[in-house]
């Protein structure tokens, strides 16, 4: 089974630098007509879809729809794969969260992974990487015999999160990882286990 995943389109949020986590922000003119052009641009590999999962969140169901276009195949919501809920944080810019001293351990969740803890609201490790573990387990994995081609539409830290669960990332290198909005990564699932082909894959 191949699994495509990918970050939504851009939102005016993004645009700006803040941090949007659980926060509702519906994709730009831009995040349309970027999710359109990978859209077409899979079209034109020959790449149709069995089956896509996406976060309730309107900017991945959005783009889940357009990359849709072509495939006409389920969309199934699952809330586990919806972005790290980032508390009083979300709204703030990443400045903000860089200089503004209340935010204190949660500017490690960018910058110094290792000694996140959770405050202020916003989610832990165990309980965000549990969560994509459970996606994997129980939506992926026991498709990989009926499913060739699957796509997962959702945010920038939970496709960190899949390839750190799904490939043994340490925090560190899930920190480092750059995901662009609409930027495709591709998993090999053979035999139970998981294969990278390529990440951030951009169509520009």
């Amino acid at each position: 089974m191949n699994i495509y995943f990918m970050r939504h389109g851009e939102t005016d949020w993004n645009r700006e630098r803040r941090i949007q986590g659980s926060t509702d922000i519906p994709l730009n003119q831009n995040g349309i007509n970027l999710a359109q052009k990978v859209s077409r641009r899979i079209h034109e590999n020959g790449i149709y879809f069995d089956l896509i999962f996406t976060s309730q969140l309107i900017r991945a169901r959005k783009t889940a729809e357009i990359m849709n276009q072509f495939s006409h195949s389920e969309i199934i919501v699952d809330t586990r794969i919806k972005e790290f809920l980032f508390g009083q944080a979300e709204g703030a810019t990443y400045d903000d969260l860089r200089n503004d001293p209340k935010f204190g351990s949660l500017k490690n969740w960018f910058l110094d992974p290792q000694n996140y803890h959770a405050e202020l609201g916003a989610e832990s490790y165990e309980q965000f990487f549990g969560r994509i573990h459970s996606f994997l387990e129980e939506q992926i994995k026991p498709r990989e015999s009926s499913c060739s081609d699957v796509l997962i539409v959702c945010h920038g830290g939970v496709v960190r999160g899949l390839l750190k669960v799904m490939l043994g990332w340490s925090v560190q290198r899930f920190a480092e990882t750059k995901i662009p909005n609409c930027g495709l990564n591709l998993v090999e699932l053979k035999n139970g286990e998981y294969n990278l082909i390529y990440t951030a894959r951009e169509f520009n």
